[in-house]
């Protein structure tokens, strides 16, 4: 199993560790509940070092061919989230794309993705791949009250720097990006660096947050986790997951057409239980309506900002109404879940 590169100091934090994708990574520090409501309220600090961090280089074509969104943005801008795709349209990974140059990129991949996608790219083309992964950390700082804290505005939101200082330690990249639906900003740093602005930023304040609260925070936003919410048997189109662009050509881009021009068979929906209910439904527990089974969970949480149970999950189009209140089967029993969009907050 990795190990998270900010271990040690974490430790000193109060992380509880657990496994996820083939990482020893935190958790929770105090409680989930308190790190959510930090994120929503105030700042929080995450440790992402478990994400695949890659540089492409090459010809841009190529990359084009096995990517589903343009990538003719400027050298600087973030352009994503996007998606590799296989041939039935189905995710081999949903991934952030950073542009340095016409022949230069970075990639974000999940983590249980990162070995896959460099496969799918090497075997697919002739870019040359960087597995930057193991000599890079990555912290996300993310919150309402961020922009108040520090000085973001020299970044605008969906770009990024290489190279810079920050907090006075020098950085490979600083971006004004997130994946909680606050402001916030990203960084990619060596080990030690990382590890030195994450216990400076706790020391002022800052709380740290784990792998737990992050899954509540996305939720809420009705953000999908590869291996949860999608993997590759689901396309964008079932997903709602808008990550590709029909202006160009893609591996994948056949199958998503026929799904725009005939229909899917299921499509994603978001879901709320009354409040005061705290029985959370787990991944694959049956929708039913009036007795038949139209959908099943995927994801599912209860958010402290709602104060209520949240998920999301995959039902027939046919049974897709928002503002209805269908049932789930948890243990035997029938629950009350009312179809929701996102965000949730």
């Amino acid at each position: 199993m990795f190990v998270s590169p900010l271990f040690e100091v974490e430790e000193k934090s109060g992380a509880n560790f657990g496994e996820f994708a083939g990482w020893n990574m935190p958790m929770t520090y105090s409680s989930y509940q308190e790190e959510h409501l930090a994120v929503r309220n105030s700042v929080a600090v995450f440790d992402l070092s478990h994400m695949g961090r890659l540089r492409v280089k090459g010809r841009a074509e190529e990359l084009e061919e096995l990517i589903a969104k343009e990538l003719n943005g400027s050298p600087g801008q973030m352009i994503g989230p996007t998606a590799f795709l296989n041939d039935r349209g189905g995710f081999i990974d949903d991934v952030m794309t950073y542009k340095i140059s016409d022949s230069d990129f970075l990639l974000v991949t999940n983590a249980t993705n990162r070995e896959k996608v460099i496969k799918w790219i090497k075997s697919n083309s002739s870019l040359d791949v960087e597995d930057l992964t193991f000599s890079l950390a990555m912290i996300a700082i993310q919150g309402k009250k961020v922009k108040e804290i520090f000085n973001v505005d020299e970044i605008p939101h969906m770009t990024f720097k290489l190279n810079v200082s920050y907090m006075g330690m020098k950085v490979f990249l600083l971006s004004r990006s997130g994946w909680t639906g606050e402001d916030g900003i990203e960084v990619w740093a060596e080990p030690e660096i990382a590890g030195a602005i994450f216990t400076k930023l706790a020391q002022n304040g800052v709380k740290p947050a784990g792998l737990v609260t992050r899954d509540s925070i996305r939720q809420e936003m009705g953000y999908l986790l590869y291996g949860e919410d999608i993997d590759e048997s689901v396309t964008p189109v079932e997903a709602r997951y808008w990550v590709f662009s029909l202006s160009k050509g893609f591996v994948g881009k056949d199958a998503i057409v026929e799904q725009l021009r005939n229909g899917v068979s299921k499509i994603r929906f978001g879901f709320k239980m009354k409040k005061g209910m705290r029985v959370i439904p787990r991944r694959g527990m049956e929708v039913t309506s009036l007795g038949s089974k139209v959908g099943y969970v995927t994801s599912s949480t209860f958010s402290p900002f709602l104060n209520r149970v949240i998920g999301m999950g995959y039902i027939s189009p046919q049974h897709f109404f928002l503002g209805y209140s269908t049932t789930v089967e948890i243990r035997g029993k029938t629950y009350e879940i009312k179809m929701d969009d996102f965000p949730f907050i």
